[in-house]
């Protein structure tokens, strides 16, 4: 299914409250201007009959005018709750169930996919493109709301004479023709603000993992002026939108006297309370007409959202496993059996491509002369670079359970795991030292923790996973000696009573004890 196919359902599955929105919108425009219409045609009135007399102010009725009054003052208030409500609930109703598939569909695309995706770019494609198009579910009754309320005004001036409706009409026309050729025409090829926005956040998040090395080497002037660069590009298309919107106001809003002006004249004869609910009602013509522009004028940025969104959504998904009697693997002419058992060190000097090999394992990569007969759900993966999560130890720890795992576990349980498995990585004594324990906020990427913490938190994390085979991929590195040896010692009993095969990574001397096959690269 297409991100289009797919948004269409979801506009489908909220269709009912959509279409609720789009009533209560057109309500609150068809009671807005009947509100002001009708008073001015009231005040004007009443004003007329208290002055030609007592015998004519007498004979004025004021209840029915007044009590259509209250009604469309009633009516436009609780409508436009009801827009809001509705409106609202629909598009966030939405969004929950568009960011989870998004994000599905991101972590099963092509792995050469989803690990070109940055930081900045995933955040600006699920926050800030997500939201327009949150945005634009809110605003789909717009156009209706705008319809309704200029159908209204048209209907209220013909009271006062088909000339005034006609000549509204035409004005209408060529103030939504003159606005719509504004947002239309005038315009360059350079990016808009969404996609410059983007562009600025992308490289602010890319460049807040390298801090340290900023500050050490002192590229703090020549990154500013690339930021300075990206900032301009979204000045600039700020600055476009701005003026787009700028013109587009002053040509309606010129627009907008001459009109009221040529109504009143259209309406010469006529009594002064029809002339008054003439102009007023053409007035809140021109309002609702100038929620029609900007909707057509929001569109463009809520097609360019749909379209970014859409680029991560409809790449490629890798296929489903294909489960496998005896998982295994064969390389150079040899056939590892991946079970239990397993005891086995990939070896090879720096570059090799030993890391790139057990990637391949896990099915993100492709090695030529590697035949995998296994699925990715037969190992759990503690990489060289391991990353963690901005969040608490405990969120980075439960990573490794699936919603059924947890399910299946009670509090005290998942305690007894956690603990577990730091204590096996070295990191049980420390966390439990710390105020809060397992839910011990570590910032960004774990900066609070030192890079043997991390590393072997991310350790845990992956003896948490129930798979048959362990992969590690240099686990002990930037430990002391002394913690290495109880490290690898911890996972040797670990393997034992787990009964999990290993795979191991590494150039220190330490953890190759815990193999008994090597397999050079």
């Amino acid at each position: 299914m297409t991100f289009a196919d797919f948004f269409k359902t979801l506009k489908t599955t909220y269709g009912s409250r959509l279409f609720l929105t789009a009533v209560f919108a057109a309500g609150v425009s068809i009671s807005a201007v009947s509100l002001l219409g009708i008073s001015g045609w009231f005040l004007t009135g009443a004003a007329v009959a208290g002055a030609g007399g007592v015998l004519l102010a007498q004979g004025f009725n004021y209840l029915l005018p007044s009590a259509a009054i209250r009604f469309f003052a009633i009516t436009r208030t609780i409508l436009r709750y009801g827009e809001r409500y509705t409106g609202h609930s629909a598009a966030l109703r939405a969004m929950a169930d568009l960011r989870p598939a998004l994000l599905t569909r991101v972590i099963n695309a092509q792995p050469e996919i989803t690990l070109r995706l940055s930081r900045g770019e995933a955040s600006s494609r699920f926050i800030q493109d997500v939201s327009a198009l949150e945005n634009a579910l809110v605003m789909q009754s717009a156009p209706i709301a705008g319809l309704a309320g200029m159908v209204t005004a048209l209907i209220l001036t013909a009271l006062a004479g088909l000339w005034g409706a006609l000549v509204l009409l035409v004005f209408m026309a060529i103030a939504l023709a003159g606005s719509i050729w504004i947002h239309r025409r005038i315009n360059d090829n350079s990016a808009s603000e969404q996609a410059a926005m983007g562009a600025v956040k992308a490289r602010f998040f890319a460049l807040m993992t390298l801090l340290p090395d900023i500050r050490a080497y002192d590229l703090r002037k020549p990154l500013l002026m690339e930021l300075e660069t990206l900032e301009t590009a979204l000045v600039e298309a700020r600055t476009r939108v701005i003026g787009k919107d700028a013109l587009s106001n002053a040509w309606t809003t010129g627009l907008t006297g001459l009109a009221l002006a040529c109504v009143a004249m259209a309406a010469l004869g006529q009594p002064l309370a029809h002339m008054a609910l003439a102009i007023l009602a053409a007035s809140m013509g021109f309002e609702s007409l100038g929620i029609l522009i900007k909707a057509i004028a929001q569109k463009d940025g809520f097609d360019q959202a749909r379209v970014r969104v859409a680029d991560i959504y409809d790449q490629p998904q890798v296929s489903a496993p294909l489960g496998f009697e005896t998982p295994a693997f064969s390389f150079k002419g040899e056939t590892i059996r991946l079970d239990s058992t397993l005891r086995l060190r990939i070896d090879g000097p720096s570059g090799s491509g030993k890391t790139r090999l057990i990637e391949t394992l896990m099915g993100l990569q492709k090695v030529e002369g590697l035949e995998v007969h296994s699925s990715r759900d037969q190992f759990s993966l503690c990489p060289q670079d391991a990353g963690l999560i901005t969040g608490t130890i405990r969120d980075n720890l439960l990573m490794a359970f699936s919603d059924e795992a947890l399910k299946g576990l009670s509090q005290a349980a998942r305690e007894t795991a956690l603990f577990g498995a730091l204590e096996v990585a070295c990191l049980s004594n420390r966390v439990k030292a710390l105020p809060k324990g397992l839910d011990t906020w570590i910032g960004d990427g774990g900066v609070t923790l030192s890079g043997g913490e991390r590393k072997r938190l991310a350790l845990a994390r992956s003896l948490l996973r129930e798979a048959p085979i362990l992969i590690l991929d240099e686990p002990t590195e930037g430990l002391d000696l002394a913690t290495e040896a109880q490290v690898v010692g911890n996972l040797a009993k670990h393997l034992s009573e787990k009964r999990q095969g290993l795979i191991l990574i590494s150039h220190r001397e330490g953890p190759r004890v815990l193999t008994d096959h090597i397999l050079s690269v």
